[in-house]
């Protein structure tokens, strides 16, 4: 199975009580390639890339990492549910305005959901919800982030 999942999310903050506003926007691609081992269970790998600003500071991300996984369905359904999990190394460069430093490593732990829906024999559509934690080398601070992803997919089977 070939993966391609995409994701956006902008976010503007404040309290309304004169502060500055807070603006965040990040677009992240991630292609990924999963292979079945036995029936719906599957290993795989993925690269992730990321671009985020906030207050007109950039970071952009890349990571790489294993993941495993289990569908359910049979090869003729309609949708194909699934659940996966990830572990992600991740290296970030920033800009020097941000944090104070010009690159970040870490990792990423994963946690995904998602349904498959076949448009053709051997292409379909992914939409699938994610919870990540994200650990940066040299901080006790993690972020925790959900999203939306939604994506294409080749069937190889």
């Amino acid at each position: 199975m070939i993966t391609g999942l995409a994701s956006f999310s902008s976010t503007k903050s404040g309290t309304g009580l004169g502060s500055e506003s807070e603006n965040f926007t990040a677009l992240t691609f991630s292609p990924s390639m999963d292979y079945f081992l036995f029936n719906h269970f599957f290993v795989g790998g993925g690269l992730s890339y990321s671009s985020q600003t906030q207050n007109g500071s950039n970071v952009a991300g890349l990571s790489i990492g294993p993941k495993i996984g289990y569908a359910f369905g049979k090869q003729d359904s309609k949708v194909f549910p699934y659940l996966n999990a990830g572990w992600n190394y991740l290296n970030s460069k920033v800009d020097e305005s941000y944090y104070g430093s010009p690159s970040l490593g870490g990792s990423d732990l994963s946690f995904g959901f998602g349904f498959i829906f076949p448009v053709k024999s051997h292409f379909g559509l992914d939409l699938q919800g994610k919870y990540d934690t994200i650990n940066y080398s040299g901080s006790s601070q993690s972020v925790n982030v959900i999203s939306l992803n939604f994506g294409v997919v080749g069937l190889l089977f």
